[in-house]
């Protein structure tokens, strides 16, 4: 089942264009077939999109993709970063080979885009569904649509087919030798586009990677449980991470390590000065030691980290939601499975009742819909069968008193009945009529 993922997929701007013109219009290619840094893009993929408009005309372009923060604060993006506008629908260009289309830039980003094309890179934001396959010899995400066009940005690092010809597309690599964090990045961005599902409540996040031995340890949730696995990853010629050969399931083991005495330095050797000193021994630094271990933590970094604390409340968040959730699953359908284990029993004991048959299946429903489970899942039997005798009780003592008092079963319309007698006899009958004829 394909995955909904948000994608960003780059180009150098120099490739991407051919420069704004005179009235600030620039052709840009958008993306090109072939392994980007969010997965792999079909020509057929690409020109479905161009059929569906999925960037049409009016789609914005920005300076720079927005950050954790700024998604997640300013999704709508600030007016002062807007750069440009496609002035038409991206199309599919059979020479290029590409998606295209002609931008509007502004004004006073005309001359600051022309001088820096052959610096920085176009980049497009745009949903799309995904889901693993191989492709190239490669094994990774393979987009199988893109759904809905989100911007068409200017970015520093170029990556898969964007240009400014044409546009810019923004891959994160076109370095030789990727930063450690932005591996990082890259690798959690690469395990949650290959294992999670949103729609069907599965997480995975990046936990460790090794870059020497080229593995990463991730973990995938499920509603049931949560797993841990450990797969080996190589950066490709762009530096981006794809995972190669099986996941395997693994357990994070603590080790502990003895920590050795401090010795006397040797022969052209310093003695150590990283060990702590014995017990009741008062340990001594200097300030310039002090200064040259303590970590020295930069501005972006410190922003890196600080969008990865965010990112980790709102998959706590999720996965809370996402427990909660299936508890009230599942004790609904351990409800349900009480109900109908009891619903045989019920319906054995109300159908020996005199009752109509439609007020059968009503006291058979609200019986079961009364039954509560332990919390062990168990049913209390005894309870059930009690309250089947006293619904079907009551209902029969209803249904009596009912017939009694429509005089159901009773003589009526023939006269007094013997209660209701006024105590003249046939001889008394006989003379009154008697009397009344002689008067005639």
């Amino acid at each position: 089942m394909p995955n909904r993922v948000q994608l960003a997929e780059s180009r150098p701007l120099a490739e991407a264009s051919t420069g704004a013109d005179s009235s600030g219009k620039m052709l840009l290619q958008l993306i090109s077939p072939g392994w980007g840094s969010s997965g792999y893009y079909s020509a057929e993929v690409l020109q479905a999109a161009a059929d569906a408009k999925i960037f049409p005309s009016g789609t914005h372009a920005f300076l720079d993709h927005p950050g954790y923060a700024e998604a997640q604060d300013r999704p709508e993006r600030s007016v002062r970063d807007l750069a440009a506008v496609l002035a038409e629908d991206a199309h599919w260009d059979d020479t290029l080979q590409a998606l295209v289309a002609q931008a509007q830039v502004f004004a006073p980003y005309r001359t600051v885009l022309d001088e820096m094309k052959d610096a920085i890179g176009v980049s497009i934001r745009a949903y799309a569904t995904a889901e693993t396959g191989k492709a190239e010899g490669r094994t990774g995400p393979i987009i199988t649509s893109l759904t809905e066009g989100i911007s068409t940005d200017f970015v520093t690092s170029a990556g898969r087919g964007g240009k400014i010809l044409a546009v810019l597309e923004s891959a994160r690599t076109a370095v030789s030798e990727a930063p450690s964090q932005q591996t990082s990045n890259r690798l959690s961005d690469l395990v949650r586009a290959t294992y999670a599902d949103t729609e069907a409540h599965v997480y995975s996040w990046l936990r460790d990677y090794d870059p020497e031995a080229g593995i990463a340890w991730f973990t995938i949730e499920q509603a049931d449980d949560a797993t841990t696995y450990q797969q080996s990853y190589e950066l490709d010629e762009d530096d981006m991470p794809v995972l190669t050969g099986d996941r395997v399931e693994v357990v994070q083991r603590v080790e502990w390590v003895p920590v050795q005495a401090p010795t006397a330095a040797t022969e052209g050797e310093p003695a150590p000065t990283n060990v702590p000193a014995p017990a009741g021994q008062q340990e001594t630094h200097t300030q310039e030691s002090e200064e040259d271990t303590m970590p020295q933590i930069e501005e972006a970094r410190l922003r890196q980290l600080e969008e990865d604390a965010g990112r980790v409340q709102t998959l706590e968040s999720e996965r809370d939601a996402a427990v909660t959730e299936r508890d009230q699953a599942r004790t609904e359908r351990d409800q349900l499975r009480a109900r109908e284990a009891a619903r045989p029993a019920v319906t054995a004991r109300v159908g020996q009742s005199t009752l109509p048959a439609r007020q059968q299946a009503r006291i058979v429903e609200s019986v079961l819909s009364g039954i509560t489970i332990g919390e062990d899942g168990s049913v209390d039997t005894e309870a059930v069968v009690a309250a089947t005798e006293a619904a079907v009780t009551a209902a029969e003592a209803d249904l009596a008193e009912l017939v009694e008092s429509l005089g159901v079963g009773q003589v009526t319309g023939f006269g007094r009945t013997a209660s209701e007698s006024t105590g003249y006899t046939v001889e008394d009958f006989d003379k009154a009529f008697a009397a009344t004829s002689q008067e005639g």
